[in-house]
Parts: C-alpha cells; sequence; structure tokens
C-alpha cells in the first residue's frame, strides 16, 4: 500500500489507476482496500474542486468562510438562521484549518464522496457484488462530472443528499436507526427532509404499481397543500421556519432557473432520465422482492418528479431534487450491475469507466465553470492543490 500511496501523492489519477488494477487482480480483497480506493478518489476530487474559479455561489461560500472572525459561534449561526449544522461547521473549520479556503473545500467534498462511497459499498457487501462491479460502481460514482460540479457549486445541497444516502442505507442495510444523520442533513440543507420522509414510507420498500404511485403522489399533494396553508404562520421560528418560508414562496418554486438553463440542463436530463428509466424497468422485472426497492422507488420517484417539473416549468424545483439523482444513482447503477449478465464481461466494465474518465476529463475543460487546465489536473503532484 505504500508504493500506491507514494504513486498517488506524486501523480493522483496514475496512483488511483495502479492501485485499482492491483485490486482487481484479488480473488479476495478486505473492505479496507476498496476504502483505500474510496479515499483516493475522493481526496483527488477534493483537490481539483479547490481549482474551480470563484464565481457564484462558490464566491458566496469563500466570503461567508471568511467572514467568520467577525462572530462568535452563536451570532455566526443566527447570522443566517437556517442550517444550522453546515454553518456551524463553517465556523468551526475556518479555525481547524487556520482559514484556509483550500482545505474547507477539500473537507467538503472528501466528506461527500465519502458518503456515496459508503452507499456503494454498503450496496456491494449487501449483494455480494463481485470486485469488479464494486470498482465500476465506484469509478462512476468519482467521475460523473455533473455531481462533482454540484457538489462544488451547491456546497449544502451536496453534503446533504450524500449524508441522506448514508443514513437510507444505514437504516435499510445496517439496521442502525442513526436519527443523528437525518438531523444533520436537514441541518445542513431542508431539501432533504421530503428524500427522509418518502424514504421510511413502508410502501416505498416493495414493488409500486400504478395504484400505488398514485397513492403515494396524492399524498405528496397534501403535504404540499397543508405546507401552504400553515407555511406563513409558522415562517418566522428559528431555523425550521426557513423550510416553511421556502415551502409558501410560489414565485420562486415555479421559477426558471438562469444557471440551469445556460449549463444544458434539458438536454443532458432527458439523456440521464432515459437511462435511469431503463434500468429501473430491467430491475422490475429482474427482482421479485428486496429491501434494494427503496433505493430503486426513489429513483423511480424522482424520476417521475422531474419530468412533471419539466412539463410544468418549474425550473428551480427541478434543479433542487434532479441533484439528489446524482447521489442515489450510483446505488441504483450497482445494482443494475449486479443484475445484468451483460457487465459480467471484462470488456463492458473496461468501456464504462474508460467513458466516464474520458467524460469527466472533457467536460472539465468544456463547462461554463473554469477549472485549471487537463493536463494540469492530470499531472500535478497532490501537494501542489493546497498551495494553489
Amino acid at each position: 500500500m505504500l508504493l500506491f500511496s507514494l504513486l498517488f501523492l506524486w501523480c493522483p489519477l496514475f496512483g488511483i489507476l495502479a492501485y485499482a488494477l492491483y485490486v482487481s487482480q484479488q480473488t479476495e480483497v478486505p473492505i479496507r482496500r476498496l476504502w483505500g480506493l474510496a479515499v483516493m478518489l475522493a481526496l483527488y476530487l477534493g483537490c481539483l474542486a479547490v481549482t474551480k474559479e470563484r464565481l457564484g455561489d462558490f464566491l458566496e461560500y469563500s466570503r461567508l468562510f471568511h467572514e467568520v472572525p467577525k462572530y462568535n459561534l452563536f451570532s455566526y449561526i443566527m447570522l443566517f438562521g437556517k442550517e444550522p449544522v453546515y454553518y456551524g461547521y463553517t465556523y468551526l473549520a475556518y479555525y481547524l484549518f487556520l482559514g484556509n479556503w483550500n482545505l474547507f473545500v477539500i473537507s467538503i467534498t472528501v466528506a461527500n464522496y465519502l458518503l456515496l462511497s459508503y452507499g456503494v459499498l454498503k450496496i456491494a457487501g449487501y449483494l455480494h457484488a463481485s470486485i469488479n462491479h464494486t470498482l465500476v460502481a465506484l469509478f462512476f460514482m468519482a467521475f460523473f462530472f455533473q455531481e462533482f460540479a454540484a457538489i462544488g457549486n451547491m456546497f449544502r445541497q451536496g453534503l446533504a443528499q450524500s449524508v441522506t444516502l448514508a443514513f437510507l442505507v444505514r437504516w435499510y442495510l445496517v439496521g442502525k436507526r442513526s436519527w443523528w444523520m437525518a438531523l444533520c442533513a436537514v441541518g445542513i440543507h431542508t431539501s432533504s427532509l421530503p428524500i427522509l420522509a418518502v424514504g421510511l414510507l413502508p410502501v416505498i420498500q416493495r414493488k409500486m404499481e400504478w395504484r400505488t404511485l398514485s397513492k403515494l403522489s396524492v399524498m405528496v399533494v397534501l403535504a404540499a397543500v397543508f405546507f401552504f396553508f400553515v407555511g406563513g404562520y409558522l415562517a418566522h421560528l428559528p431555523f425550521i421556519g426557513y423550510i416553511f418560508a421556502r415551502a409558501t414562496d410560489y414565485e420562486r418554486l415555479l421559477a426558471t432557473d438562469s444557471w440551469q438553463t445556460e449549463v444544458g440542463l434539458q438536454s443532458s436530463m432527458i439523456v440521464l432520465l432515459l437511462l435511469l428509466g431503463g434500468m429501473i424497468v430491467f430491475l422490475y422485472r429482474k427482482l421479485e422482492s428486496s429491501v434494494l426497492y427503496v433505493f430503486i422507488n426513489l429513483n423511480l420517484l424522482l424520476l417521475l418528479m422531474m419530468i412533471v417539473c419539466h412539463i410544468g416549468e418549474m425550473y428551480y424545483l427541478l434543479m433542487r431534487y434532479f441533484f439528489y439523482i446524482y447521489a442515489f444513482q450510483n446505488v441504483l447503477f450497482l445494482i443494475f450491475l449486479h443484475e445484468n449478465r451483460f457487465f459480467q464481461r471484462t470488456v463492458p466494465q473496461l468501456s464504462v469507466v474508460a467513458f466516464m474518465i474520458g467524460y469527466f476529463y472533457y467536460q472539465f475543460s468544456h463547462n461554463i465553470f473554469s477549472y485549471i487546465p487537463v493536463l494540469e489536473a492530470l499531472v500535478y503532484p497532490l501537494p501542489v492543490y493546497i498551495i494553489l
């Protein structure tokens, strides 16, 4: 492991690929080796994230981070009146990292990808998935560029959706009722609350017929009506009032978000939803009964919600919850790999990995956000990113 660690420090991508190749050749792989790869991927992506140009939300998060010394912990959290877990961490991280913005960005990104890796590895353990399928799923998760871009532009929601996935994995596959994780997810970003609520419904744990989907849709509508009626009275409560204020802000919920239009969400949405829909249909026909339907059904409900938002031109709402697909699609993809005979062969597995890496670096240099040149991203030693 020491050799691979040195290779990773010298050239992160080369170290990652060399270590993944080594692991793939083993007949029995301890879970710590897979976690070693997950840590490498998370650190590398965290380092790439710091090279993003400071614009938009990224600039605002930087500004708020550097304003920490003006306040004490309590006043800093109360300054925002929402999502105290994220802002509490921001405050503490400023002093933990001695005001180093790059280290803060790395910590957020690494936390995101380690939580997503936790979901993938726990699903792999539950399925007794092959080493190669697990490796392919980890590379799919890490090099899906839209997730990387979302995490780097929306710190709070990116982290919240990763915590939400980890909470549901622990709830259903580990048997741990880690309510503190659910509270953390909501305390990081309130958009996680509906996903948590739906994810714990008994009906989500099995195949859903159209009648069941209709009933669930009615429940969601009734919940929305409840929020609209009581939101005005509860909007001024500390922290949780922010949830009700957002829920009753009709203009914001139904608005078109210019940032999403600029990055071409519409075309990418259609392609991704078609792929997700195909995987869901395949798994519905393949799997009879499994607790894994929790994660299949959450992807299904998110997919249907995106279609409704797209038809209704509710692009702000679409933006918020489309990003949850980026987190939950990783476990769906692993289940699909495990159940699909076509991906038992080496060539399709390598093709997925090669495509995802190529796609990532292409998007890295061809999107509205500016990062370092691709060649530098490929060859920079890891310590260089700390001082950029």
